[in-house]
């Protein structure tokens, strides 16, 4: 593994160098169809594991440990914290993202969070993460992260084993796409139903609905959104097990929201900035909309109003 990529920190570049290494060994058996079937197991969400996941999960824990400035990891595949040093930092993991969408050739990923300061689960929160971003397991080796305010795209170059790292300097764009999962609109809250309906309404024929784009694999919906703009959701629904959405709050929604609002866009639960949700467990879910800002203000708006 090769990796120039220079943080704005110098105490994150080990923490880079062995978050990049673990995507690429986690890639290396993706590409060898490793770990592709259901494991006897499931993660500490309930979630169904493929072997992919425990393989995933444990490519990061091995990584992470050769760095004296890792003090705790949380994954979505372990119960608590996990004590690696007593260094300054703390890592939150998703360490597959889009596991059962890997199954049919979906591209899957990882998600990673840095925090200071986050000895217990409140920590875990906005206003202490300082790194946060995704790797893309498809076609290529891709990640995207925000460093501090400072937000880059990472290439893996596979003949020479290196990583091209760059700077993304403008502002995420806008687009009028929509990436939710449809199938529980009947069992949104009614504010949400009007507000679904009014992004698709064609005005009389004479204005575009939004477009409809679902993945249901984070990080392939949230790279979509990086480049090209527009929402992505993951809202709570009123069925079992659903009501405060699906998503985590501390390993995914408040790291795409860090890496989101960097390059100018914004997040909400529905009422306030993921950013700002209080963390009461490190399993917590929260219902997610991230995107243009602009889109998640009406959100808001269209859940005051009602």
């Amino acid at each position: 593994m090769s990796l120039t990529f220079q943080s704005r920190n110098a105490d994150l570049n080990g923490i880079y160098a062995a978050l990049f290494a673990a995507g690429e060994a986690i890639y290396a058996e993706l590409k060898k169809g490793s770990g592709l079937k259901f494991a006897a197991s499931g993660n500490e969400s309930g979630d169904e594991q493929i072997e992919l996941d425990i393989i995933a999960d444990e490519a990061f824990f091995k990584t992470l440990s050769q760095d004296t400035n890792v003090r705790y990891v949380v994954s979505e595949e372990r119960p608590g914290l996990s004590k690696l040093s007593d260094g300054p930092y703390s890592i939150a993991l998703d360490p597959l993202d889009g596991s059962k969408a890997a199954l049919i050739g979906i591209p899957s990923g990882a998600i990673f969070g840095v925090f200071e300061n986050a000895e217990v689960a409140k920590d875990f929160n906005g206003s202490n993460i300082i790194s946060g971003g995704f790797f893309v397991f498809g076609m290529n080796l891709e990640a995207y992260f925000a460093d501090g305010p400072d937000v880059y795209k990472g290439i893996f170059d596979q003949d020479t084993g290196t990583w091209e790292v760059v700077a993304l300097p403008d502002a995420m764009p806008t687009a009028d796409i929509l990436a939710i999962n449809g199938s529980n609109q009947l069992v949104w809250d009614q504010w949400l139903q009007d507000h679904y309906l009014s992004l698709l309404d064609t005005k009389n024929g004479t204005v575009k609905p939004h477009n409809m784009r679902w993945f249901a694999s984070m990080v392939s919906d949230l790279k979509r959104l990086l480049l090209q703009g527009g929402i992505f959701a993951y809202p709570g629904a009123n069925r079992k097990g659903y009501q405060n959405g699906h998503l985590r709050l501390v390993y995914e929604a408040i790291p795409m929201s860090f890496l989101i609002h960097a390059m100018g866009g914004a997040s909400t639960d529905g009422n306030q900035s993921l950013l700002k949700v209080p963390v009461t467990d490190l399993h917590q879910k929260t219902p997610v909309f991230i995107g243009n800002a602009d889109k998640i203000a009406n959100i808001e708006a269209a859940k005051r109003e009602t």
